[in-house]
């Protein structure tokens, strides 16, 4: 780790040679620390050792510029072309660096500041203070937010919806005395005979009577819940 203000005094020889040395190996270390340089230039470098975060200083020397973060266990370098916020996709089960899993944990909105300025308590305010909470997207299906369009109205970003079908209907034709011999029974309903029941106002016509069922399985595949098909993936979500 080297910083240096580049400002080269007027000193001894010997004093001098260390000081330009100094500021070399800043320069080739692209002025690492824990925190920004204290002098600034235009298009500087500066790798913040506490983030493992690569910064570049804009041409008005008034910003740091975010480039990306380096995982410095595996060796890789993960840009920060994708905002703090975003929800991807990933065919692992861990979260890559940079990432945290959208699995509804609570976590310190100091550490994930730039997430926290991203989704703020939408999610949950945790314990109000100093926590907030990410999305809880595991076994979800993700729908895009209606946002005034009029598809999916009275819908809040982030909002939870519940599952349902829409209505599934049937026809019965011919429910009447001569059910056994003529009654038409279609689609999700199964006509079943052999049953007997009073058919008349003073209960003297017994003859054979029938029921209906209704079930689904019948026409359809079915489950304990309403899903397309679908591939498992791990949502997480971009500090």
């Amino acid at each position: 780790m080297a910083q240096h203000d580049y400002n080269i005094a007027n000193q001894t020889a010997s004093s001098a040679r260390t000081d330009i040395n100094n500021a070399l190996a800043a320069i080739v270390s692209n002025n690492s620390g824990t925190s920004a340089p204290s002098s600034t230039f235009a298009n500087q470098w500066w790798y913040d050792t506490t983030n493992n975060k690569l910064y570049f200083r804009n041409e008005g020397n008034t910003a740091w510029i975010e480039l990306g973060q380096l995982d410095q266990v595996n060796n890789k370098f993960f840009s920060s072309g994708t905002p703090s916020g975003a929800v991807m996709n990933f065919a692992q089960s861990t979260a890559p660096t940079g990432w945290l899993k959208a699995n509804g944990q609570l976590i310190s909105r100091a550490t994930y500041a730039s997430l926290f300025s991203a989704i703020g308590t939408t999610y949950g305010a945790g314990d109000g203070t100093t926590t907030f909470k990410v999305p809880d997207l595991r076994g979800e299906f993700v729908r895009g937010w209606d946002d005034s369009r009029g598809v999916d109205t009275g819908r809040s970003l982030g909002s939870l919806q519940s599952w349902a079908i829409e209505n599934i209907t049937g026809v019965l034709s011919y429910v009447a005395e001569t059910w056994n011999y003529h009654g038409i029974a279609d689609g999700v309903f199964t006509k079943q005979t052999g049953f007997s029941a009073p058919r008349t106002p003073d209960n003297t016509d017994s003859s054979p009577a029938g029921q209906i069922t209704f079930d689904a399985s019948t026409q359809v595949q079915t489950s304990t819940e309403t899903r397309p098909r679908n591939v498992a993936l791990l949502y997480c979500i971009k500090i």
